[in-house]
């Protein structure tokens, strides 16, 4: 799979509660790759789920539907960054936009204060 930024795949996540905790994001969902290394067969990516949020919290971005293959209004988490496996992804959805792609990146400069 080549994989590149702002490209949405399917990800297992694990399956609560043994290979999730807390509030970490679980179960297969779709989640934007922010960073893929192919040498490690690792990829950064963010969780995103089609459960509108309770709160506003600047960390949270929204999708509309039809974006790169989804098929709701969706939320990427961008206060849940993970670093997972290769070993995860189940199948590629799509693409952001350009415009999405710099949302995330805006939120994300912010959220790591880099």
């Amino acid at each position: 799979m080549n994989l590149l930024k702002g490209d949405i795949v399917d990800v297992d996540l694990g399956q609560p509660p043994n290979e999730v905790k807390g509030h970490e994001q679980g179960y297969n969902r779709p989640c934007a790759i922010i960073k893929a290394f192919k040498n490690l067969k690792l990829a950064i990516v963010i969780p995103i789920t089609s459960k509108q949020p309770k709160y506003a919290f600047y960390t949270i971005v929204k999708l509309e539907k039809g974006s790169a293959g989804l098929s709701a209004d969706s939320y990427a988490l961008c206060h849940q960054i993970r670093t997972i496996s290769f070993d995860r992804f189940l199948k590629l959805r799509g693409k952001l936009n350009n415009r999405e792609i710099l949302k995330i990146n805006e939120v994300l400069l912010d959220t790591l204060e880099v």
